[in-house]
């Protein structure tokens, strides 16, 4: 289950058109202390966000189906995952990510809008707390929208459940970053 939110779907683009891309190109080069992940999960990641990015192109038609139904499969979220760890691992400075480090730096800065590290890490998070996200309520919802029930009291509440839960993971429905 996906969210329509102009900020989240923000949050994705520039995982996809920056930063992951970036990741995975350097990820073969040499850098200074060289990436602590070995290329695959760099690209892995990369191919993921690409996928979520071309999904999320068309919006929702209705307020019912302001969500995204996609199923992602589990070495794409693991990939994910692992890039989040070591690039947590880059911003506290952990020894032999000072290369990952000053590469999260440069691509947070030249890139539109520009990025902390801080900020493309909970971007990063953002993403994965509602790939992660797995409660009844995204079954519910699911079944619903995969069987295409009509929308009742039960889609309704579990649409709700669904949103309280991004929205306690700093996941809101306002405006994309940088508008």
């Amino acid at each position: 289950m996906l969210p329509s939110f102009p900020s989240w779907i923000s949050d994705v683009q520039w995982l996809d058109l920056v930063l992951l891309d970036q990741l995975a190109g350097a990820a073969g080069d040499t850098i200074k202390d060289g990436p602590p992940l070995p290329d695959a999960p760099y690209q892995t990641a990369a191919d993921a966000i690409n996928n979520l990015a071309a999904d999320l192109d068309e919006p929702p038609a209705t307020v019912q189906d302001s969500v995204y139904l996609k199923a992602v499969p589990a070495w794409e979220v693991d990939a994910l995952w692992q890039v989040l760890l070591v690039l947590r691992e880059a911003q506290a400075d952990t020894p032999g990510t000072t290369g990952l480090r000053e590469l999260l730096e440069e691509i947070g800065t030249y890139s539109s809008p520009t990025r902390s590290p801080k900020e493309a890490i909970a971007s990063l998070e953002r993403v994965l707390a509602v790939l992660l996200l797995d409660i009844p309520a995204v079954r519910t919802l699911a079944t619903a929208l995969i069987l295409k029930t009509p929308w009742n009291s039960a889609a309704a509440a579990a649409a709700a459940q669904i949103h309280r839960a991004w929205s306690s993971a700093g996941i809101h429905p306002g405006p994309a970053a940088g508008t």
